[in-house]
């Protein structure tokens, strides 16, 4: 995603539609009475011309959803932390 961790831990801590336990670089959400795991990676820098644009690699587990819960928690999570300009 185009985000600095920094600024992805702050949204996550502000939003309040998504029920989530934090443990160091993982997050488990609760959607639909199961769980999903999200891993943090790696912090990083796109480059385009002279703009610096932060990147965090994001590893998810929709193991225990359906395809309809996964696009559903999918729609919601980007809603909460896509960040867009204009």
């Amino acid at each position: 995603m185009g985000i600095s961790k920094q600024v992805f831990l702050g949204l996550l801590e502000t939003q309040n539609k998504l029920e989530y336990v934090l443990n160091n670089e993982q997050i488990k959400f609760s959607f639909a009475n199961k769980s999903v795991l999200l891993r943090l990676g790696d912090e990083g820098v796109r480059r385009f011309g002279a703009a610096r644009l932060p990147i965090l690699a994001m590893h998810f587990d929709f193991s225990e959803l359906t395809d309809v819960e996964q696009a559903s928690f999918m729609k919601l999570f980007l809603l909460k932390f896509q960040r867009g300009g204009g």
